[in-house]
């Protein structure tokens, strides 16, 4: 089975499931922090890489008043689940394309971001070329985030319970897969879950609460890359 339809299947399930709420409350903590970081205006052309049930696009649309958002993501389900959360919105669309086949024209976007996505693609350097190639020149702006990293030891406790292969690389690996895309200013930083780590941990993604510390004081990796003119 291709790798791009294990990852729909995969993904289709865990909407069923009921995890893309379950998403959005483990990863928005850190995903705001880089939002705001990216500071988008009222007229941006946002693109969402691996959107799920769209949070991140919503946001990006609050910020966007005059702009347009547009999400996208390998799973057929996750989109109906973002359609659906997101009826309110005028300045959203989500398609279902590849990180690295993107339905767009060139110097669409003036940002792009992504959320826990990147380790999934099985050519991080396509999806990052393809990525700039929708970003405006001059202005655009890529950010990703991942929680699973070489870097932060706890998270490589998911690579065996996952049903799809993922790549496990360091923040460098990460920037040096920017730099060969052809971002420039390239840079990479920690965010961390403000929130109150609880004293018992009742969660099955880590084997002891000890791990899960662990997790939140690695923090989320952000990298960031600009297109130059």
């Amino acid at each position: 089975m291709a790798i791009f339809e294990r990852l729909r299947q995969e993904f289709n399930e865990w909407a069923r499931a009921g995890r893309g709420a379950k998403m959005e409350r483990g990863h928005r903590p850190t995903g705001e922090q880089a939002i705001k970081w990216m500071r988008v205006g009222p007229e941006a052309h946002v693109l969402d890489v691996g959107c799920g049930s769209g949070w991140a696009a919503r946001m990006f649309a609050d910020l966007a008043t005059d702009g347009h958002v547009v999400g996208v993501d390998v799973s057929d389900e996750m989109i109906r689940e973002a359609r659906e959360q997101s009826a309110d919105y005028a300045n959203i669309n989500y398609r279902v394309a590849r990180a690295d086949d993107l339905p767009f024209a060139a110097e669409t976007f003036s940002h792009a971001f992504s959320m826990e996505t990147l380790y999934y693609s099985p050519d991080i350097g396509a999806a990052l070329r393809e990525i700039k190639r929708v970003l405006r020149t001059r202005v655009g702006l890529f950010v990703a985030v991942v929680d699973l990293y070489r870097e932060n030891e706890s998270s490589h406790q998911w690579v065996e319970q996952l049903n799809v292969p993922v790549k496990l690389l360091s923040a460098a690996e990460y920037r040096e897969l920017f730099v060969g895309a052809g971002f420039v200013e390239v840079q990479e930083t920690r965010l961390l879950d403000p929130s109150p780590i609880p004293k018992v941990y009742e969660g099955t993604t880590f084997k002891t609460h000890a791990d899960y510390v662990r997790f939140r004081e690695a923090g989320s990796l952000m990298i960031s890359g600009r297109v130059e003119e």
